[in-house]
Order: C-alpha cells, then structure tokens, then sequence
C-alpha cells in the first residue's frame, strides 16, 4: 500500500502504522485522517492481522491538529460536518477497534495527538515521550474523545486539571498517573511494542475481541448487566475452535495454535 502520510507493514501478524508526516511532527490533516481510516477498515477486514502497534515518525508521536492547514474561513456547519466526520470515521473505529491496539508514542503527543494514544488499548512510552491537553491555549474544546477517554483513565478531578491547565506530562508522569502502561528507552520503543503485539497477536482472536468489547463496557455498565454479558460471552467462547485447541494444548503441555485451530 502507498500513502503519503502514512507508512505500514505487517510481522509476526503485527500491523505496524506510522503516522508520517515528521516536518510537522506527524500533525493531523485531513489527508492523513482520510488515510488512516481507509487503512483501519482495510486492517479491521484482514484476519491474518491480530494486532496493531501505531507510532509515529521522526522525533514525535502527534503535536494534533496541524494549524497552517486550519481554515478561519470555514462557516459553522461545514466545520461541525467535518468534525463529526473525523470522529465517525476514525476516532469512533479506532476506539473500537476489534484488533488489540498499541500506540507507541515516541515523543510528543499533543491534543489530538494525544487523544489519539488514549483510544488505543496499551501506551508504551519512550523516555523522550510528552503529553498535552493543549486545547485551552487555543481557546478551544478538548475533541477526538478526549473528554470521555481521560475521565476514564484519570478520573473526573485529574481529567478537569489537565484540561483547565495545558500541563504537559513526561511519560514517567504518564506511567504513575496511569494512562501510560510503560515506559522504555528510545531505541527500545518500536523493538517492546511490536513485540508485545506479537505476543497478544498470537492469542485466540474471538476471545481477544470480547474481551475488549466487554471491558469497554464495564464503566458504564451495572454489575448485572455486566454478569449478562460475561455469560453470553463465555458460551460463545466455549463454542470456539480456539478454544478446543486451547483445551487440547493444555493436556499436551504445549504452546496452543490458536491460529491453526479449524472452524
């Protein structure tokens, strides 16, 4: 596949993308956002793809939206139309993603960029990784869900601080506040995320995606619906072939292929 501001490949049954646009430390514009959405349902319909690790090139994961391309100009409904847009074809399928995502943020995350590391599953930080709710500098409004997705990884109070106040957080701010699931030196980055990828990439896929769909769930859900939920799940995973294998793997005390198992 050819992008021009992206960059993909695919190992061990690991999708690596890379936002690619380092001249401007990998910021958002709508070619990238339309790229990227063609490539998440391109991923999303490829079963021998498990997981996906999204990084970014050059010295920055994402400094959000790229400003030289804002248009002042642009009258009040064209601008909701195409924020609803951005959300509806990416943020919303990323968040959702039924394939386990790892974003492995290389430095600077920043508004939307970081709103971006918040809507994969694990962040894995590099040292030289920074984080920022930068939006009130520009007198604007936290988007890409961030409002929802810190005030479920942070809480409603340390949510309101990092949006009132722009701070920017290191990754080791990160790490002990919550959001960040490590943290890793420079030259480890790509080499650790790819291969914790490849070991959730090997795992059985119907269980994996559950899993997450349930876990999503569980803050908004009540303990008897997610009871419900968890028995619904749990008999169609006993139905799997994946799990037949993992039974049989088990007595034969060997390593399970989930991905042999037959329908």
């Amino acid at each position: 596949m050819q992008f021009e501001t992206l960059l993909y490949s695919v190992s061990d049954r690991v999708a690596t993308v890379t936002l690619n646009r380092p001249e401007a430390l990998n910021a958002t514009n709508d070619k990238l956002y339309q790229e990227l959405s063609g490539l998440l349902r391109s991923i999303a319909s490829e079963p021998e793809i498990g997981s996906v690790v999204l990084t970014g090139a050059g010295r920055g994961f994402c400094s959000g939206a790229d400003v030289k391309s804002m248009n002042p100009q642009m009258n009040t409904l064209d601008r909701r139309k195409r924020h609803r847009w951005i959300l509806d074809d990416v943020l919303y399928p990323l968040a959702n993603f039924d394939k386990p995502v790892i974003a492995a943020v290389n430095g600077p995350a920043v508004g939307a960029g970081f709103n971006i590391a918040l809507a994969a599953d694990l962040i894995i930080a590099s040292e030289a990784a920074s984080f920022c709710q930068i939006f009130i500098r520009l007198a604007l409004v936290p988007d890409l869900g961030g409002l929802y997705l810190l005030t479920r990884v942070l809480g409603l109070n340390k949510a309101k601080e990092l949006c009132f106040t722009a701070r920017k957080l290191s990754a080791a701010e990160g790490l002990e506040m919550g959001f960040v699931n490590r943290v890793v030196q420079s030259d480890q980055l790509l080499p650790e995320a790819q291969t914790i990828a490849a070991q959730i990439a090997a795992g059985p896929a119907t269980t994996l995606t559950m899993i997450k769909r349930l876990l999503n769930k569980s803050s908004t859900s009540t303990l008897e619906q997610m009871l419900e939920f968890e028995s619904f799940a749990q008999t169609i995973a006993y139905l799997t072939p994946e799990h037949l294998e993992g039974v049989k793997a088990f007595r034969e005390k060997r390593a399970p292929d989930f991905h042999s198992a037959k329908t």
